[in-house]
């Protein structure tokens, strides 16, 4: 009872994912690693599949598996991360792997994975991980030689400058057509701000992440996508506050309570990964802003007044540029902080 949700806008997700398959004219490999940027994998993943998405990306081959155990039709999963331990990629043809370095492709091959289960990743100054382009040779003679053709071929858009970007995409190109565009079934390069600022047509898919969402990054703005996620409770309780020296763990005196006599205790907490430095932060009660004054483990103190009952709906981030701001980082940071005690649900429609 009074327990918090993130609640996912069903009809926002196929939108998004539609629109952004209909105005690129590609289809979409949607990124869920980081339990679906905290909008949960698994409902994420049951309704993108329902509504024709059949390719997914994940970070680590647990969230390949977690997509898997939903026995859901034609579905192909990416894991970008090396990996160690093959049983479950030999006995899943759909599981597919990213190639970090050579000593990767060496090991999925020696392994039995086939060529056309592995996805070559180039680094183009990124450092982080993928083949660097100054040992591409290394890959053409293995291309060449041993007559191997891929699944896919890909890299990051690391820049936020556009010229950087640009510049990163013409780099891409002339690597893939000295390797070979015919080598390869997938290409995909694009993270989603080069999304929205690239016309790519090398690109046979897009990878897209947060965009799908409706999350955005500061300077790459699209007003047809919609927000997905909303994080909704009831109030748990109220206390009179009058004569007391604590709220919580701290002096009534230093929380800078002003004219409010009223504390609504919300069941969420650090301990679900919402943050203490949410304090100070607004949140939605009855279709008026009350602040947060502390965040202790289970439990939220708001500075409310007399209209606020017991039961009554509370809504947190309602605002994400607010919230962005208030917590110096962007949601794609924040909402993947919730953990699994916050249950997600496939929770309305428009």
């Amino acid at each position: 009872m009074y327990n918090f949700k993130i609640k996912l806008n069903e009809e926002n997700l196929i939108h998004n994912y539609e629109y952004l398959k209909n105005s690129k004219q590609k289809e979409i490999l949607a990124v869920l690693k980081a339990n679906a940027y905290g909008h949960g994998i698994e409902p994420i993943a049951k309704i993108l599949s329902k509504n024709g998405c059949s390719y997914f990306v994940v970070a680590r081959l647990y969230e390949a598996l977690k997509i898997f155990n939903l026995k859901l039709s034609n579905v192909k999963v990416l894991v970008l991360e090396s990996i160690e331990n093959f049983e479950d990629v030999l006995e899943n043809e759909n599981l597919e792997l990213a190639v970090n370095s050579y000593q990767d492709l060496n090991r999925y091959l020696s392994n039995g994975i086939k060529p056309n289960r592995l996805h070559i990743k180039l680094e183009f100054g990124f450092s982080r991980n993928g083949i660097e382009i100054e040992k591409l040779e290394e890959l053409v003679r293995i291309i060449n030689q041993e007559h191997i053709t891929f699944k896919g071929i890909f890299t990051h858009i690391f820049a936020a400058n556009y010229e950087d970007s640009l510049t990163l995409e013409k780099n891409f190109r002339e690597v893939v057509s000295k390797v070979g565009v015919e080598n390869f079934e997938i290409i995909h390069l694009q993270n989603s701000a080069g999304i929205l600022m690239i016309e790519n047509d090398i690109s046979t898919h897009l990878r897209c992440g947060i965009l799908l969402y409706g999350l955005q990054e500061l300077g790459f703005y699209d007003e047809n996508l919609k927000q997905v996620f909303s994080l909704e409770g009831e109030v748990g309780g109220i206390n009179q506050i009058e004569g007391k020296k604590y709220i919580g763990y701290d002096l009534q005196k230093d929380l800078q309570m002003d004219e409010y006599k009223y504390i609504a205790k919300i069941k969420l907490g650090y301990g679900d990964g919402f943050s203490k430095k949410n304090c100070n932060s607004k949140c939605i009660i009855n279709n008026k802003e009350f602040r947060i004054v502390q965040v202790s483990m289970d439990t939220t103190f708001v500075a409310v007044d007399s209209s606020v009952k017991v039961g009554d709906k509370v809504s947190i981030f309602k605002d994400l540029k607010v919230a962005s701001s208030h917590l110096e980082m962007p949601p794609y940071e924040f909402i993947p902080m919730i953990n699994e005690r916050i249950p997600r649900v496939i929770g309305f429609k428009n």
